[in-house]
């Protein structure tokens, strides 16, 4: 099989539940309108894999560089299934900030998922994409709750737990998010591995923590249902407050938290692993410039995103 395929996934944000979600708990996902990009055209001489805006190729000798070796696994693995002895060049292309929190490996490998199976002749469901994507994120996180893949394939809003899938949440209102990305890298495995031991460590003062992380995922879902966008906010607050009780804030996250609600946002709390990367504010439409000026002010680089109800998607197919 010949041909030329392009996908496109979208990135994430976490509103509620980032941590709690590895040890049961749901989690509230929001897919955004960033999206990673990725081109697959089978019949090509030899192997190709490359990655313009991270300034990284690798040409089918020597060791994948670390950051290209999901999408390795996931040729090897559609080729192998496909039994194809054609070559395969792939490219990748992102709108989503990488190491920040907002879902950008795993819209990726989602993207490339599906880029590469259409070209090899493999039919496109869901559900194996989504499979193959949580593979390959595998080689980039510990130990990934899975909801990263999951959003980037389904999109809009859900609320996941692990282990037991998702339910899709219809929100009657598209809210406004500012994202404020702190310029630091956070190492996600670093965080999980600091929460972790906190855990084990004190059993009886950090379950608590993690219930109400759990109860507050399912008050916020309704919230959103609801349209009640400073219901949500609150809520977001108290996230924000239960990440800095289990030690994944930094300085530089709290100070654009704390900006963005000094501006006029409804909520704002960390997103994602913490210890670096990115923060989020809720606000209404006519505050989003203040906000997001706000949090340039204080050191930040502000983002407005809007929710996005598509998930993954085949931009283009040509078939020779």
């Amino acid at each position: 099989m010949t041909g030329r395929a392009l996908a496109s996934a979208p990135g994430k944000v976490i509103l509620t539940g980032e941590h709690f979600v590895v040890h049961g708990e749901p989690s509230l996902v929001m897919a955004v309108d960033l999206r990673a990009y990725v081109e697959a055209r089978a019949g090509a001489e030899g192997f190709r894999i490359e990655a313009p805006n991270l300034g990284l190729t690798w040409s089918g000798e020597g060791d994948v560089p670390r950051p290209l070796a999901p999408i390795k696994l996931l040729m090897d693995r559609l080729l192998e299934e496909s039994r194809s002895r054609r070559g395969l060049w792939v490219r990748v292309t992102s709108s989503i900030p990488t190491s920040a929190g907002l879902g950008s490996s795993a819209a990726v490998a989602v993207a490339a998922a599906a880029s590469l199976c259409t070209p090899l002749g493999e039919v496109f469901i869901e559900v194996e994409i989504f499979e193959l994507a949580l593979e390959a994120e595998r080689l980039v996180h510990v130990n990934p709750s899975g909801v990263d893949p999951l959003i980037s394939t389904v999109g809009g809003v859900v609320a996941y737990r692990r282990g037991e899938g998702y339910v899709a949440v219809e929100a009657s209102v598209k809210p406004t998010i500012i994202v404020g990305y702190t310029g630091s890298r956070r190492p996600t495995g670093a965080m999980v591995k600091r929460v972790e031991r906190l855990r084990r460590k004190y059993p009886e003062v950090m379950a608590p923590l993690f219930h109400a992380g759990g109860h507050l995922t399912i008050e916020a879902a309704e919230a959103l249902r609801e349209g009640d966008l400073e219901r949500l906010g609150e809520l977001l607050n108290v996230n924000h407050g239960l990440l800095c009780a289990i030690g994944v804030s930094t300085r530089k996250l709290d100070k654009l938290v704390y900006a963005a609600r000094g501006a006029g946002a409804l909520g704002a709390k960390l997103t994602g692993a913490g210890g670096g990367g990115c923060m989020i504010a809720l606000c209404r439409e006519a505050e989003a410039d203040k906000v997001a000026r706000a949090i340039e002010r204080s050191g930040g680089r502000a983002l407005k995103v809007r929710m996005d109800g598509e998930g993954v998607r085949l931009e283009e197919v040509r078939r020779a």
